[in-house]
Order: C-alpha cells, then sequence, then structure tokens
C-alpha cells in the first residue's frame, strides 16, 4: 500500500504542476503573439498618420485644409487643430513639437497627434480600436478543458495498472475460493497493491498448508488410533474371559498402555493445531542463537552420544521469539539423538543477513523418497521408526517455527558422518 499512497501523490503533485506549468507557457506564447499582432497594427496606423504629416509639412496652408477637408476614409478621419488649443501637458506638447508621434486612448478610438511645423497646427489622425485578437474568454475555456484532458488522461494512465492489478487478485482469490489451491499471484517490483499481493499469497499457501495438515491428521487419526482402539477391544473382550487374576492383571496393564498410547497420541494432536494460534502471541526479540544451542546441548549432554559444536564466530544474533527458537533447537537435536549413533555436529555460521545452523548425525540418514515429506506431520523416517517411539510431529513443528522467523530448512546428507544433515537458516 505504500507503493499506491506513494504513487498517487506523486501523480497529483507532478502532473498538477508539470502540466500547469506547460500550459502557462502555451497561453504566454500565445498571448505574446497577440501582443506582437496588435503592436504591429499600431505601428501600421501610426506610419500611415506620420506619412501624412509629411506630405502636409511640403503643402501651403490652404492646400493643407483643403487635403483634410477631401478625405473620406470612413475608418480613419483627419482633422487639424491649432497647436494654440490643443490641452496637453507641455512636456507631452513638447515631444510632438520635436517631431514624436503621441497616441491617446478612449473607450472608443485611438488618436495620433502628429505636429505640423509648415502651419504651427496638430494633425489629428482618429483610427477604431485595434481588437485584432479573438475573444480571449473561449481561448481561456479552450485552454482550461485541455488541462483537464491531459489531467485525465494520466490519472488514467496511472489507475490502468492499479485496475488490472485488482482483476488479476480479484480472479486469483475466485480461483482459490473454487478449490485451485495452487492459485498465486505473480508478484511485481512495480506493483502498488504488492504488500496485498505478498499478504494473499501467504494466505493462500498458509490456508494450503492447513488443508494439507487436515487431511494428514485425519489419515494419521485413521491409521494410529485405530491399532490401540482394536488393541484395547481385543484386551476388553479377553478380559472378560479370562478367570486368572495373573492373566488379568496383565491384560488389564496393556489396555492401560494402549489407553496412555491414544491419550499421547490426541495430546499431541492438540498440541500441533494449537501451533496456529500460539504463533498470533508470538513475541520477537534480539536472540543469542548460540546461548540457546549451548543451554540445549547441557540438557540433553549423555554418556552414550558425543555433541559437538562448531561455531567459528562468538556473536550470533537473530530477530525471533526465544521461545519458540528453543523449541526448534531442542526438536532438531532430539532428532539427531533419536536415529543417529554416537556423533552429533551442530555448526554454525554467520551470513551479512542471516545466520546457519548445520545439525548432523552419523545415523542411516533419511531415505530420499521421503526428503519432501519428512517435514510434513505424522511422516516417520524408515530407518528405527519402529525402535524409536514418537509421532512424527517434531519435524513439522520445526518447519512451522521456520515459517514463522520467515526462515528456511534444507535436508540432505552427512559428508562427513554420513547420516542426516539439517540446515536452517534464520534471519538476523
Amino acid at each position: 500500500m505504500r507503493n499506491l499512497t506513494t504513487s498517487l501523490l506523486f501523480l497529483v503533485i507532478i502532473a498538477t504542476i508539470s502540466l500547469g506549468w506547460v500550459f502557462d507557457r502555451i497561453y504566454e506564447q500565445y498571448n505574446s503573439a497577440e501582443q506582437i499582432q496588435d503592436t504591429n497594427a499600431v505601428a501600421i496606423v501610426e506610419k500611415l498618420g506620420l506619412n501624412l504629416a509629411n506630405s502636409l509639412n511640403t503643402m501651403a496652408v490652404d492646400n493643407q485644409r483643403k487635403f483634410v477637408q477631401q478625405w473620406q476614409d470612413e475608418i480613419y478621419s483627419l482633422s487639424l487643430v491649432d497647436s494654440k488649443s490643443i490641452a496637453l501637458p507641455l512636456p507631452l506638447f513638447n515631444k510632438v513639437k520635436q517631431g514624436t508621434p503621441l497616441l491617446l486612448e478612449t473607450s472608443r478610438h485611438l488618436t495620433f497627434h502628429y505636429y505640423i511645423t509648415s502651419s504651427d497646427q496638430v494633425l489629428l489622425l482618429k483610427s477604431p480600436l485595434l481588437i485584432l485578437s479573438p475573444d480571449k474568454k473561449s481561448q481561456n475555456y479552450f485552454f482550461t478543458v485541455l488541462f483537464y484532458f491531459a489531467l485525465v488522461l494520466l490519472s488514467l494512465l496511472w489507475v490502468y495498472p492499479l485496475i488490472k492489478q485488482l482483476l488479476a487478485l480479484r480472479a486469483a482469490a475466485k480461483s482459490f475460493g473454487e478449490g485451485k489451491l495452487q492459485q498465486r499471484i505473480t508478484l511485481s517490483s512495480l506493483s502498488y497493491i504488492r504488500d496485498i499481493e505478498v499478504e494473499f499469497n501467504q494466505m493462500a499457501q498458509r490456508i494450503e498448508d492447513l488443508i494439507g495438515d487436515v487431511k494428514l491428521l485425519s489419515s494419521a487419526v485413521s491409521h494410529d488410533l485405530r491399532t490401540p482402539l482394536a488393541r484395547i477391544r481385543f484386551g476388553i473382550d479377553t478380559l472378560q474371559e479370562e478367570d486368572d487374576p495373573k492373566l488379568r492383571r496383565q491384560f488389564e496393564q496393556k489396555i492401560s498402555d494402549n489407553v496412555d498410547e491414544m491419550t499421547s497420541l490426541v495430546e499431541t494432536l492438540l498440541s500441533y493445531a494449537r501451533l496456529d494460534q500460539s504463533m498470533l502471541e508470538m513475541n520477537k526479540t534480539h536472540c543469542d542463537f548460540l546461548a540457546l544451542i549451548e543451554n540445549c546441548i547441557r540438557t540433553k549432554a549423555s554418556d552414550s552420544t558425543n555433541i559437538t559444536l562448531i561455531t567459528p564466530d562468538n556473536d550470533y544474533p537473530v530477530y525471533a521469539d526465544s521461545a519458540y527458537l528453543n523449541i526448534l533447537v531442542n526438536n532438531l537435536v532430539e532428532n539427531a539423538l533419536n536415529y543417529g549413533k554416537n556423533q552429533i555436529n551442530i555448526q554454525l555460521k554467520a551470513q551479512s543477513d542471516a545466520v546457519v545452523m548445520i545439525v548432523e548425525d552419523d545415523g542411516e540418514g533419511v531415505d530420499s523418497n521421503i526428503k519432501m515429506d519428512i517435514l510434513k506431520p505424522f511422516v516417520r523416517g524408515i530407518y528405527q521408526q519402529n525402535q524409536v517411539k514418537g509421532h512424527g510431529i517434531g519435524l513439522a513443528i520445526v518447519k512451522r517455527v521456520i515459517d514463522w522467523h520467515k526462515g528456511s530448512i534444507t535436508i540432505g546428507d552427512s559428508e562427513s558422518l554420513g547420516g542426516a544433515k539439517f540446515t536452517v537458516t534464520l534471519p538476523k
């Protein structure tokens, strides 16, 4: 949404200022051309009067009067006035006597004054007002309409990508609602609503993961609960037919063990289901990743397994919820202890913007056929899964915590120990 707000403000400011400046320049040039046209017209009339005055200067006084009387032009009128009867300020009159034409304007006409030296008279040439320009009001309307047309055009150019992105978002939401859970929006760095598109993709991924988890949970419940329920049912039927107190106690103990197994499974299911609600209560702070790992190693150290910590540096800060980060580390180490033999290597690496944790063991490793599914709930490794108690939820919790922290995890084979290799990358 920041892109949308910024681009909208940019459009309004730049469009208004730039278009206003452009149309001001055009209007000024148009008006200056008209003013030049008006000035040229005045100069022509002025030159006409000057030629007439020069001609009269060469004539006798009587001929001057006859010439003026015989002037029959309906547009431009001539008259001769005695210089002493002209009511002009002395400075202006002196300029006229020196040969400088004087132009006076009234509401009806223009009057050009020329001094005739031979008869000490002033020649008056009257001309109508020179309005050569068209009506300015229609011009102003034209430029105003043109300005708003350009402004609307720029607005439409800005709105088009937004409308296109909103239609794409609508189409993706509709497809997703119709059950196409793989539907995502292609992100663009120039998108106005990139934040909304990112949130939509994250929401879609989250819903897809939840639906996938529900399918896995239902499958696990139907499979893992059916077995203890069948054993309990068989034990109850056998118990009803058994009279030997010793055998009855054995069957009662088996029934109790199966009930405990079912209780453990139900608690595991509820704990995993509560993970999404717990995400809303995350409290991220700057944590010391090294201190968390060292504390985990101290609590899980044993004589049967050697845990080696490799840390080239001393500072490994991450921005995370320390409680969930501790769960992540504990589950990875616990998984390595369960499926490894005697040796576990934990390595920390500091990158420019992330911290990398590598956990390796010397077990049988992760089969290549289930590497893509081992992080899903209730999916367990093939090797030694009968010897290790659990429901296959530990790595699923690890994956969920990593997703919450915008990190990543990869599964491979350990080159040094020959077992599994889990690489976790968390942003600083």
